[in-house]
Order: structure tokens, then sequence, then C-alpha cells
């Protein structure tokens, strides 16, 4: 569900998203969102009444020195790109908007297999487990593809099916609609363009999927092989924050 911040954009509370054996996520637990930067003194005291006791900033050094984190107090700050220079993996240089689509396209496949990609989800679930069951918040710029994949694999972890993980990415649209909103006067070209660059596509994550089975064979495998997360992690992740 989506949360009401006064400057913290696409923030959503994953509770609620429930299993078929009836298992749900517990409320206020597990949050993403786009940066902190921005967010304003009574972001802030709300993150902190939820008792946040991490937030995981996935930005590259570039992006956290435009717009550093606010602190939470009671949170720890942990910094884990899974790629060390946004520009360079993403270079939105051209005004075509299907050449974007492409390179936000071959990013989903760099955020599937690339050896520091898989180094930063594998920290991400250490740092996860080590919460030991606190509310943990995690967060790129906007808050929807490298954060999107760290939802759609710690909702693969807990044990949601291909779909409900795909339609929790997809509501990142409904933000995004609103940004769009704004640009009502803009030129269309310009509108198409934005597109682009603020909305998710199923395409982009469904093809994620399909490039970490092609290597390991399943996303469990995925999990236990890259990212060392077993039997064991799933069931204490289990144990934190499902109800």
């Amino acid at each position: 569900m989506f949360l009401d911040f006064e400057n913290i954009d696409n923030a959503r509370d994953l509770s609620g998203l429930t299993r078929p054996d009836g298992a749900r996520i517990r409320e206020g637990m597990l949050l993403r969102t786009g940066h902190l930067g921005r967010a304003s003194d009574g972001d802030i005291r709300q993150l902190a009444d939820m008792g946040l006791g991490l937030v995981v900033d996935m930005r590259d050094n570039r992006e956290r020195a435009r717009h550093p984190d606010r602190p939470v107090p009671g949170a720890k700050n942990f910094h884990i790109p899974p790629v060390p220079d946004l520009e360079v993996y993403i270079p939105i240089k051209s005004q075509d908007p299907l050449e974007v689509r492409e390179v936000f396209h071959q990013f989903y496949r760099l955020l599937s297999l690339h050896p520091l990609a898989i180094d930063a989800y594998g920290a991400f679930f250490r740092e996860l487990l080590a919460a030991e069951g606190k509310p943990v918040l995690w967060h790129c710029t906007q808050g929807k593809d490298r954060t999107g994949v760290g939802a759609a694999l710690l909702m693969s972890a807990l044990g949601f099916d291909r779909d409900a993980v795909i339609a929790e990415y997809l509501l990142t649209n409904q933000f995004a609609q609103k940004q769009m909103e704004a640009l009502a006067g803009a030129p269309e070209a310009q509108r198409a363009l934005m597109k682009e660059v603020f909305f998710v596509c199923e395409r982009n994550i469904r093809f994620y999927f399909d490039c970490v089975e092609m290597e390991y064979g399943s996303i469990g495998h995925y999990l236990e092989m890259a990212l060392s997360v077993g039997p064991e992690e799933i069931e204490k992740l289990e144990e934190y924050y499902l109800e």
C-alpha cells in the first residue's frame, strides 16, 4: 500500500500482501521508497515513530552526493549500490523514447547477473537478516528499478508467486501517473520520453527473471547460490516479516 509522506516519492509498505497459504507481510516492516534527500521533518518523524531500524540506499555515490539521505533517528543507513555509476550504465542521452526503453530493458540484465549487482543484493539480504525483525526501508532515487528488483527478490524469498511479485512492481506506475499529470502542458515528445523514465515496464521485470532462470535454473537456486539466501535464511525472514 502507498504511504502518505510529504516529500518522499513512491513510498510503499509491502504489508497486507498475502500468500496463497494465508501468510502475509506484517504492517510497517518492509518499506520501499524513493530517496530521503528531500524528506520533510514530518517525514523523518513519521519514519522514526515507525521504529525504523535500517535504511538501505541503493544509489551510486554521485546520486548520494546530489541528495544525501536525511538521517532517521535510530536507523542505520547502509549503502549498497548494485551499479557503481548509474550514468555509465543508464546513459540516457537519446531523445528517442524507444532507445531509452531499450536502455532500461538492458539495465535489468545487468541487475540480474553483474557481479556487483549480485554482491549488492546479497548484502541487502544480509542486512535484512542482521536487522532481526526491525522495520527496514530500501530505496534508490525514484524507488522503481533497483528498489523494484530488491522488492521482487525479497517477495520471491518470502514465497510469493510471480504474479504477485509483478503486480507489486507495477504499482510504481500509479505514482508515475501523478508525475506525468504535472507535465500535462509539456510537448508530446517530452511527455513520451519522460514516460519511459518515470514508469516501470512488465517486460523488464520478466526479462530480469528470465535472465536469472536461464543462468541459475530458478529464482530459488539464484537466491541460494548467488545471494546466499537458503532455507535457513528464508525461515528467518519469514519469522521476522510474515504473520
